[in-house]
């Protein structure tokens, strides 16, 4: 998944909130609301998330 698509869906699942986005090429992430972390590998189609630094596994309804 490329850095606008992961930046885009994630977007569309959290609408009006504010998300501080970054990627370092081979990893995007999203921090939501300093509890939430969503991160996307680049080859990859899944997304992934934390909340509160605890693996929270993959996040599918953000993927579609």
């Amino acid at each position: 998944m490329t850095y606008q698509e992961f930046k885009r869906k994630v977007k569309k699942a959290y609408d009006g909130i504010e998300i501080a986005f970054s990627s370092n090429g081979a990893q995007h992430t999203a921090e939501i609301d300093d509890c939430l972390t969503l991160f996307n590998n680049m080859e990859s189609e899944a997304v992934y998330g934390k909340m509160n630094g605890v693996s929270i596994g993959r996040c599918m309804g953000i993927e579609s």
